[in-house]
């Protein structure tokens, strides 16, 4: 190997290890926000909570869009911003519904799935191949899922119909936003979806709405401005890397989930959510690593 390929391997190590750990902060500050969800969830509505997420996640640009006295927000792909909204939106309305229903780490655990379901859907609605690997794989994922349901040994819980309804529409958003990434900033992206989700998610708050006293309303600034943290350090994340290599750094989520919902909530996850967690987290990392390699066979 000569000098011009070892700097361009290492230039290319730096900017891997440098998204990976921008994912990782984003999942942390995602999962500590849904203990802020489960904090006010019992006496506010789901989408009021999306609501005020919405609201205060938007403010956490406005520094930045004030000194650029909104220059930062031009874009030629308006539509498509739009469209992310509604897909984050009503993830984010079944996401915040499901915790209101399911033991945080359960949730978290059957949510690491989405990866499975992203290649599931392009196989089945896009045309892509996928070797029998690719299909073993869906199907631990899924073995793992239901690991953790266990339907017809525990009563059901609806939470997890929520879950798999978030599963779908925020792997759509997360599709748009690596798109968008070809055209606008982070900071553009994630103000966008911010900003377009405050009359959606108000929309669907109206009908159950409740007025938050001062600490609920502390605590809905608190999980506004995470989320909108969270999404800008994705998005810094997927501006230079696939988000299929990125996928297995999701996984910090299901430790962290588990440590708020022991330590807050008094919810220990069973044998059986670590063990389905775990073969959620083989099978997915299998299907990432897989889809990183093809990405690259491509280019």
């Amino acid at each position: 190997m000569n000098s011009s390929s070892a700097s361009l391997k290492a230039a290319s190590n730096a900017i891997f290890a440098r998204s990976a750990l921008l994912i990782i902060i984003s999942v942390s500050l995602f999962t500590a926000s849904h203990g802020f969800v489960r904090g006010v969830g019992k006496s506010i509505h789901p989408y009021e909570i999306a609501f005020f997420t919405s609201l205060f996640s938007f403010a956490f640009y406005l520094p930045w869009l004030l000194r650029t006295k909104f220059g930062a927000m031009r874009t030629s792909k308006f539509r498509v911003h739009f469209i992310r909204a509604f897909f984050n939106a009503g993830a984010v309305g079944a996401w915040y519904t499901a915790l209101s229903l399911t033991p945080l780490a359960d949730a978290t655990a059957v949510a690491l799935t989405s990866p499975l379901f992203v290649t599931l859907g392009a196989v089945l609605f896009l045309g892509e191949t996928a070797r029998l690997r690719r299909w073993i794989a869906i199907g631990v994922g899924i073995f793992g899922a239901l690991l953790i349901i266990r339907p017809g040994f525990q009563s059901f819980s609806f939470g997890f119909l929520f879950v798999f309804g978030s599963i779908t529409l925020g792997g759509g958003s997360r599709i748009f936003a690596k798109y968008l990434t070809q055209w606008d900033t982070p900071i553009s992206i994630g103000a966008w979806v911010a900003l377009l989700q405050i009359p959606i998610t108000f929309l669907m708050a109206i009908y159950f709405w409740t007025w938050p006293n001062l600490i609920q309303l502390a605590m809905l600034a608190a999980l506004g401005l995470l989320v909108g943290g969270a999404h800008y350090t994705m998005t810094l994340a997927y501006n230079n890397t696939d988000v299929s290599a990125l996928e297995p750094f999701n996984f910090v989520r299901l430790i962290i989930a588990a440590l708020i919902g022991f330590f807050f909530f008094s919810e220990l996850p069973d044998a059986w959510t670590w063990a389905g967690g775990f073969i959620i987290i083989a099978s997915t990392s299998y299907v990432a690593q897989r889809e990183s390699k093809l990405n690259a066979a491509k280019t």
